[in-house]
């Protein structure tokens, strides 16, 4: 809802003390004791003086003193007020705030590093909205030029700012415009976006305001052309730093790789609720008695769909694995490969005797397939807690 009806509660509110006896009362009342207090104390300090003229030498420097201080005091309290001024950039934010439609957060990832096919690097901000806000409305099937399309998906980002602030330590927010061709929607309520120019701290939190223009397509917002607005209510982003081992052969992996970021891991080694739900040609007989797990969010946009994420080619798949007593990593094949859904995966290393019990530090490296959103990359997940399970 826009800010502008947060004024009117403020006035309604403003009506209220005045019925009671309130602040407008008090406002009343303080320009009432202006007036009488200078007669008041000339009244009382001229007898004072004429009857007692002994107690006038005496009361002079007496009143001379402490008057210095308190009239001290006074512009020593001025000079605090300039703390409260709004910096320039958040007082724009809030000029937004009061006409714009704020569409809360359902949702908000951590910002995400990305090596891009020319070796370049992207830092991707990536959320889910609350349909609840009600800004975007999905057309009927039977539309005539777009069936069933979801009102947030004929938004384009060209119109969009995003104000970002390190709650750590920035006074005032910057301003970026959204890089081109960087914004993504999904579903009724998924985003991505890149802030042009902007590079991220692993030590940060920030704060962020994604500012741009509802659609104008007919029946895909209540508010076609408006100005909206995104905020997480001051909750901090982070960023996903790029994982860096120390070993430069792992490293040299990494660096080629997209990180995948893991939802879950080691809890679900007992598969045998989905088997019906496993990809043609796939069983249970040959599942191994001790594997690991994961499952990615979808959120990172690497694997659009079960399509994406069953052409995950498991020839040349493989793992670092170091243990709680071990002094270095080892590599270790991985020889069997469940893929389900668009995010699960079952997986066991070659040669590997797990102990039961204790935690592995492991990076779990593969090749996407087709329909990936870089098709034939490696992709990589990480995680110094491991724990390899028992299939009943």
């Amino acid at each position: 809802m826009k800010k502008l009806l947060i004024v009117m509660v403020v006035a309604l509110l403003a009506l209220a003390l005045v019925a009671c006896g309130g602040e407008a009362a008090t406002t009343t009342k303080g320009a009432a004791d202006t007036t009488a207090a200078a007669p008041a104390n000339t009244t009382a300090a001229a007898p004072a003086d004429t009857t007692v003229p002994a107690d006038t030498t005496v009361a002079a420097p007496a009143d001379t003193t402490v008057a210095a201080p308190a009239d001290t005091t006074a512009p020593a309290d001025t000079t605090e007020t300039p703390g409260d001024v709004v910096p320039p950039v958040e007082a724009e934010i809030n000029a937004i705030m009061e006409t714009a439609w704020w569409n809360q957060v359902h949702r908000q990832n951590a910002i995400a590093y990305n090596r891009n096919d020319d070796g370049t690097i992207s830092y991707t901000w990536s959320l889910t909205i609350k349909a609840e806000s009600g800004l975007f409305t999905g057309l009927p099937e039977d539309h005539p030029e777009y069936p069933s399309a979801q009102g947030i998906s004929f938004t384009t980002g060209e119109d969009a700012v995003v104000y970002i602030k390190d709650m750590t330590k920035d006074v005032d927010y910057t301003k970026y415009s959204v890089k081109a061709g960087s914004w993504r929607t999904a579903r009724w309520c998924d985003i991505w976006f890149e802030a042009e120019g902007f590079v991220p701290s692993g030590d940060a939190q920030y704060d962020m305001f994604l500012v741009f223009n509802l659609p104008t397509v007919e029946g895909s917002t209540p508010y076609p052309g408006e100005q909206v607005y995104i905020w997480a209510l001051g909750d901090p982003w982070i960023y996903n730093a790029p994982q860096i081992s120390g070993v430069p052969e792992i490293d040299e992996w990494l660096m080629q790789a997209y990180q995948c970021t893991l939802h879950r891991h080691n809890e679900r080694y007992d598969i045998s609720w989905a088997e019906q739900n496993l990809p043609e040609g796939k069983d249970l007989t040959d599942f191994p008695a001790m594997n690991f797990n994961f499952t990615v969010k979808a959120e990172d946009g690497l694997f659009t769909g079960d399509v994406a994420w069953q052409a995950i080619i498991p020839e040349g798949a493989f793992a670092y694995v170091k243990g709680e007593n071990d002094a270095e990593f080892v590599r270790y094949e991985i020889d069997y490969m469940l893929l389900e859904r668009y995010c699960d995966m079952w997986f066991a290393l070659k040669d590997f005797n797990a102990v039961t019990g204790e935690k592995y530090e492991m990076y779990v490296l593969f090749k996407a397939g087709v329909g990936a959103t870089h098709e034939y990359a490696w992709h990589y997940v990480y995680a110094n807690d491991w724990l390899a399970g028992a299939h009943e």
